[in-house]
């Protein structure tokens, strides 16, 4: 079953690094999940956190986090390719 055999291979918050990373991993064939989570809209109490607070001081460059996972046995391949296109 695929999701307990995964691992997380990018973590991050740019939405450019995310859409390099899923490029990547699609031309190599390797098959991924991903999550967004948006923070501004995580609920806190009685509402969400932008609802009851505002966007005031929120840095909207960390508003969103990205996470994309691989198959384990792909995990060391993917880290790879990802590494090299985010870092050539």
């Amino acid at each position: 079953m695929f999701f307990f055999n995964k691992e997380e291979v990018y973590i991050g918050y740019s939405m450019e690094e995310f859409s390099k990373v899923r490029g990547i991993l699609k031309s190599k064939g390797i098959k991924y999940t991903y999550k967004v989570i948006d923070h501004s809209t995580q609920w806190r109490g009685n509402g969400t956190t932008r609802g009851n607070f505002g966007s005031i001081g929120m840095n909207k460059n960390y508003e969103k986090h990205y996470v994309v996972s691989v198959k384990k046995k792909e995990a060391e391949n993917a880290k790879y390719f990802i590494h090299s296109i985010l870092h050539s």
